[in-house]
């Protein structure tokens, strides 16, 4: 299992911080995600394109999964991916 830690209005949608999922990458991860807790995580989660918004930081063991292979980065048992949306304000 994949350990999973949300952040913020995702965190708020899902009714908690932490929770566990079978996946073996980052996009079967986000895709069991959006699945699990609905329509509003899912367009949360992603833009019209079907991509992650830009705005969520997704990290796994605390590597940006930009600079990783992207959607395709592969997970292992008891990795963790964090999900967290920037914050902003002025």
């Amino acid at each position: 299992m994949v350990n999973v830690l949300l952040y913020g209005n995702l965190a708020s949608i899902a009714g908690g911080t932490a929770t566990t999922i079978d996946a073996g990458s980052v996009a079967s991860a986000l895709k069991a995600l959006s699945t699990r807790f609905g329509a509003d995580f899912h367009e949360k989660l992603y833009d019209q394109n079907g991509a992650p918004r830009r705005f969520i930081n997704i990290y796994v063991n605390g590597r940006d999964y930009r600079f990783l292979k992207k959607m395709d980065t592969e997970l292992s048992e008891n990795d963790e991916v964090s999900l967290i949306p920037a914050v902003s304000g002025g």
